[in-house]
């Protein structure tokens, strides 16, 4: 009797694991039918099996396990898109089934975990490796909160339904939030007193698609000047956008100076481009330190540009 009663009690500790593994489906139409039939959200599992080892750990560490299974089994279906090196266990279909949901859905980050409705529509996930259920059911709670959203917006019309999708737009990551053209012109349409700001943020991003445009074809010189002069056309939320931009120009710029610098005058250029990045792109609470730390890094000149002309030679002499 204490045989058998070990051996159900080591059978009570397995199954739940087994389930967790056995509950991630491999095909696409399997999923949307029974995400169709429980009126769930679908999980996508963007992983590499045998190559991606952020993608191992985080099966093996959180979405393989008992607790990840009662987790989501109420909440999700689940589905597993594996794009191994060794395909020999699997079949053309799957093959052909898995690259064309990993184009449709333009993943180029291995793992990758998308949440989508049962007609196929994003409403949320995660990229990157993860080794905890924490911060993976906190990105999952938001597609899930999303899928609500979205069956609230379909039973709404106007300024009520604009807020719904305004909800459902901020909880999306800002990494899928770019694309979202037709949902931003929606809401808008839906709100033309500009209650969720949706407005606001159109003209933002236009702005910042139109600098972005305009800056690729200039010298970092007139870059850094028309940035500097868009930065109050733009919003606080969207601001450290055009400030990327800026400071990626201003790198730019000091790196050119530094390899080339040959009078005192272009280590005052360089010290002036930092001030600037100081100005910009750090938040207040940091500028003070940073200004003293520049001001002791440039406290000679003459010495800077003495050993950044040996530090010319000394690359000019192995380029040879």
């Amino acid at each position: 009797m204490k045989a058998l009663s070990l051996f159900a009690a080591s059978a009570a500790i397995i199954l739940p694991a087994a389930q967790a593994v056995n509950a991630w489906l491999s095909d696409f139409e399997t999923a949307r039918a029974q995400a169709r039939a429980e009126q769930k959200p679908i999980i996508l599992d963007f992983t590499g099996s045998d190559w991606c080892g952020w993608c191992m750990t985080m099966r093996r560490m959180v979405l393989d396990t008992p607790e990840f299974y009662d987790y989501a089994r109420d909440k999700f279906v689940l589905m597993e898109v594996d794009l191994p090196r060794n395909t020999s266990k699997m079949t053309k279909e799957q093959i052909h089934q898995n690259n064309s949901l990993t184009q449709q859905y333009k993943v180029n980050t291995f793992p990758t975990v998308l949440v989508i409705t049962a007609d196929g529509q994003l409403i949320g996930g995660f990229t990157g490796g993860r080794t905890d259920l924490p911060s993976v059911a906190q990105s999952l709670d938001l597609a899930f909160t999303n899928a609500k959203l979205l069956q609230q917006a379909e039973t709404q019309t106007g300024v009520a339904k604009a807020h719904s999708l305004k909800a459902f737009y901020w909880n999306m990551p800002g990494v899928f939030r770019r694309d979202m053209h037709d949902l931003r012109k929606e809401i808008a349409e839906l709100d033309p007193m500009n209650e969720t700001g949706m407005f606001t943020e159109l003209q933002d991003l236009s702005i910042i698609e139109s600098i972005s445009d305009a800056t690729r074809q200039m010298k970092d010189d007139e870059a850094v000047e028309l940035i500097i002069e868009s930065l109050p056309k733009v919003s606080d939320s969207h601001r450290g956008d055009l400030l990327q931009l800026l400071a990626d120009r201003l790198n730019n710029r000091i790196q050119r100076t530094r390899e080339n610098a040959d009078s005192l005058s272009d280590i005052e250029s360089m010290r002036r481009d930092n001030l600037m990045l100081i100005k910009y792109c750090l938040p207040p609470e940091s500028r003070e330190t940073a200004t003293d730390r520049l001001n002791a890094e440039f406290a000679d000149p003459q010495a800077m540009l003495t050993e950044l002309r040996k530090e010319r030679e000394y690359r000019n002499k192995y380029k040879k």
